[in-house]
């Protein structure tokens, strides 16, 4: 996060000005964002991947491989199965869902259909973007735009508070007063406190004149703290 040249460095109180606050907060609901990883992988093995293997039925029919992040994005020899951004008409849904016709209703085995919740989890990811790793295509890109100036070995607001934040490791790590991220709760991470100017107006971040994050680079930072900040 660039700061201000003309303004005195505030980074040293963030963590401390912040925890203050933090008593006396009450987190509101939660925003969500599905994982491949976690939550869609998982899925897909339960109920897919039996046939959608190289070797298995599925597979050698449409060419699909559904047990890989690339495999499931590659699609059938026909086409993708999944439009990033839009999950009522990716063929994946569309399938499991019987849209197609009741004979082409995935899956075909006998482990029943996807629950409402595995159906939900799909279309979510889907809808998010359909992306693999949260962290490394969403987060990390949003945090060298506003904070590497400052947050890396040599800069202003590493000196000040020793939040390194080049990579996953030295971010979750925190400053030298704590870590900045709490797993699971965005609102009360002092990285979202500070950027929301929660803790005070001069220690609101990042300090450089008109940066502050978009609404959609907030929430997608906020949904991956909520899923567990994981390096996934």
């Amino acid at each position: 996060m660039t700061i201000n040249r003309n303004s005195a460095p505030v980074c040293s109180g963030v963590v401390l000005a912040s925890a203050l606050l933090i008593g006396a907060m009450t987190s509101p609901a939660r925003a969500d964002h599905a994982s491949f990883k976690d939550e869609i992988l998982p899925i897909l093995g339960k109920y897919c991947v039996e046939c959608h293997k190289p070797g298995g039925a599925g597979y050698t029919a449409s060419g699909l491989d559904l047990t890989s992040y690339d495999g499931v994005m590659k699609g059938t020899k026909y086409g993708p199965v999944v439009v990033p951004g839009d999950a009522f008409t990716s063929n994946l849904v569309v399938l499991i869902e019987g849209r197609a016709g009741k004979s082409m209703r995935m899956p075909h085995n006998t482990r029943g259909a996807p629950t409402k919740k595995d159906r939900l989890a799909l279309r979510k990811w889907i809808t998010g973007g359909a992306d693999k790793d949260v962290f490394t295509r969403t987060v990390q890109p949003i945090i060298k735009r506003y904070c590497l100036d400052c947050h890396v070995p040599g800069g202003i607001g590493y000196a000040e508070s020793g939040l390194d934040m080049r990579s996953y490791e030295s971010f979750m790590k925190g400053t030298r007063h704590g870590p900045v991220v709490v797993a699971g709760d965005a609102f009360t991470s002092n990285l979202m406190v500070v950027i929301d100017g929660r803790a005070s107006s001069q220690l609101k971040m990042p300090h450089t004149t008109n940066m502050d994050l978009s609404k959609w680079e907030r929430h997608q930072i906020i949904a991956w703290i909520n899923k567990g900040a994981k390096n996934n």
